[in-house]
């Protein structure tokens, strides 16, 4: 039995665009046919910019994808600086108790919803429960609520930032027997989590990298010193052959440049890879910046 296929995550993205209107449309067929080539590679849209944008599993990655843009597709493009995929989480739990009504004249809108929420264990993503009793919300409006949650996840409350790994339960509501709609119940779902989500408190989630650095030994203290540097943590040095293995997690944003810098340090002796491990919560220093650069 064959097992499932794990796409990796996307942790970083790119503003992308065309240099020349020529190239425009073929840069849109260009990335359609790698995105189908490579699972690993995303592209999208900035809402608010309109721009390309593309995620990755890390800065080489793209650097590749960019450059078979062009010599591949014959696509010259420009770039923006690469960008961490920060995701945000549920600190707390909180209950609330929220109704939409709109009237303009004919058929308006209502939904009356409250929901608890609160933090789901990592990756679990969103854990909904329809914990309603008596027929109060009927089994298609609960399916709205939760579309509205998701959505509103996806979207993000702050900077853009998609929320993960929430539990939450529909415990109570009332319906109106003609403003009702699974459309007024979606939008009820949303706007509630929303403000549940900000009543609970959010924390700021980057991803973490294991990196492993392959070194001459003379080299090992240099290399353990750029992992601290980079608010790395070393799990475990070892030795392969006459050299040297430092195995550590590193968070993706203070990797930017690191083969570089890790080569000029080390005379070019050195080389490291590095692969997703997870998400961790930032430092409170790091998530003021987050929150700053939004």
């Amino acid at each position: 039995m064959l097992g499932s296929i794990t796409v990796p995550e996307a942790v970083v993205t790119l503003a992308i665009e065309a240099k020349t209107g020529a190239d425009t449309d073929r840069l849109g067929a260009a990335l359609a046919r790698m995105a189908v080539e490579d699972p690993s590679l995303r592209v999208g849209v900035d809402e608010n910019t309109g721009q390309t944008l593309l995620g990755g599993v890390g800065e080489l990655h793209l650097e590749i994808v960019v450059d078979r843009l062009r010599t591949e597709h014959k696509v010259e493009a420009r770039t923006g600086r690469p960008r961490v995929a920060f995701r945000e989480a549920l600190a707390g739990s909180a209950r609330v108790d929220h109704r939409l009504s709109r009237q303009n004249g004919g058929v308006g809108l209502f939904a009356h919803v409250v929901l608890e929420v609160g933090p789901a264990p990592r990756d679990a993503g969103l854990v909904f429960e329809d914990a309603t009793s008596g027929g109060c919300i009927p089994a298609e409006f609960a399916n709205a609520v939760r579309r509205g949650v998701a959505g509103a996840m996806a979207k993000g409350l702050r900077g853009g930032r998609p929320v993960v790994d929430a539990r939450v339960r529909l415990v109570d509501g009332s319906t109106h027997k003609v403003d009702s709609s699974a459309m007024a119940f979606e939008l009820a779902g949303s706007m509630a989590f929303q403000e549940a989500a900000l009543e609970a408190g959010l924390v700021v989630l980057e991803p973490v990298m294991a990196v492993e650095v392959t070194t001459p030994e003379t080299h090992l203290g240099v290399v353990l010193g750029t992992v601290q540097s980079r608010r790395g943590s070393v799990r475990d040095v070892g030795a392969r052959g006459n050299a040297s293995v430092v195995e550590a997690d590193v968070p993706l944003a203070a990797l930017f440049g690191y083969v570089d810098d890790l080569r000029g340090r080390t005379h070019g002796r050195a080389s490291a890879t590095m692969r997703f491990a997870r998400y961790e919560p930032v430092p409170a220093a790091v998530e003021r910046e987050v929150l700053a650069s939004a």
